[in-house]
């Protein structure tokens, strides 16, 4: 066998020590903890041609795991249990490869989602809300797990909602104000006061890998005109409407003004809705993760009226009602079945 020369091994180490630092960058991003500084700081390391391509090959291979696993967990099928494999040593293995399958496709399109959501100028953590008052006197909302950018000056009009929910107060006294979600945009009217809602999340598929986002816009006062994206027609929506952004989305449709937005009042407000977007809901105020098991599941409906500060007894409430069990691992992620 030929030894290779020391120049070749030191080479293959350099590309190996890059490639496991590129690595832990994209684990580092996907973990759900990754702050500004985060963000600069991949920034800086990416800087070099041999540093970007490096993550760029990784982020693209954690994609890719994500697609290879989501098509290959099909319906579950009954199979005789291994022996001495009990029933709920044999939950905890289905539960826990449903868990990766979920983590790591919903991991991959927050990579591709969370740079632009770390450097944003107004940003919320896991629980918290915050309120902010720009210039012309425009009020903005944060949701928990929110991101967005303000560009008020004379070169741009308008504010980008990169993640999560947001509420904003336009005063009669300024012209008209342009929220951009992805490629859409709503528009108030100039010289009328509003209040909007704009709640936006990934869309499924191979469009939410790249950036793609689905949105549901709720008019709570005032009007506001909504365009989904280009060349597409636009929505009028006067005060107690909502539409929906998005191939599934739904179209104009009257809203219960009080129960929308309702974490502006420390409170989640449920009617009929699916456990799915529940759970997205309690999983921006509990640290960890909820997880569903299976699609019946997440359809099942919930209603009712749940406090933000306590998301565990939320939750509690809600498995109970549903007749549902869970499976823990550790403190933070749960499985619900």
């Amino acid at each position: 066998m030929i030894e290779p020369n020391r120049q070749d091994r030191a080479t293959n180490g350099d590309d190996d020590s890059v490639r496991r630092q590129a690595h832990a960058w994209v684990v580092r991003l996907t973990s759900g903890t990754a702050t500004q500084d985060d963000a600069k700081a991949l920034a800086a390391w990416r800087s070099t041609p041999e540093h970007d391509a490096a993550f760029r090959a990784a982020a693209g291979l954690w994609r890719r795991t994500g697609d290879a696993l989501a098509a290959t967990s099909g319906p579950a099928v009954a199979r005789e249990a291994p022996r001495g494999m009990t029933r709920r040593r044999m939950l905890g293995r289905v539960a826990a490869g449903g868990v990766a399958t979920a983590s790591i496709a919903a991991a991959g399109a927050t990579l591709v989602l969370q740079l632009p959501t770390l450097r944003a100028a107004y940003r919320t953590g896991t629980g918290e809300i915050r309120t902010a008052t720009l210039p012309g006197g425009i009020l903005i909302e944060l949701d928990a797990e929110s991101a967005l950018d303000a560009h008020l000056d004379d070169m741009r009009q308008d504010i980008v909602l990169h993640a999560g929910s947001a509420a904003f107060t336009v005063p009669a006294t300024r012209a008209s104000l342009t929220v951009v979600v992805g490629e859409a945009r709503l528009i108030t009217e100039p010289s009328e006061p509003a209040e909007v809602v704009v709640r936006c999340k990934p869309r499924r598929g191979l469009s939410g890998w790249v950036g793609g986002q689905d949105a549901d816009v709720a008019c709570l006062s005032g009007r506001v005109t909504v365009v989904p994206a280009p060349g597409v027609p636009a929505t009028r929506l006067a005060a107690g409407q909502e539409v929906g952004i998005g191939p599934d989305a739904r179209g104009p449709h009257a809203i219960d003004v009080a129960a929308t937005a309702a974490w502006r009042r420390g409170l989640l407000v449920f009617r009929d809705t699916p456990l799915s977007q529940v759970v997205d809901d309690l999983n921006r105020y509990r640290p960890g993760r909820i997880v569903v098991a299976s699609s019946a599941t997440a359809a099942r409906r919930v209603t009712g009226v749940f406090h933000l500060a306590r998301p565990e007894e939320a939750l509690g409430s809600i498995r109970t009602a549903l007749a549902l069990s869970e499976v823990r691992f550790g403190d933070r992620l749960v499985v619900l079945r």
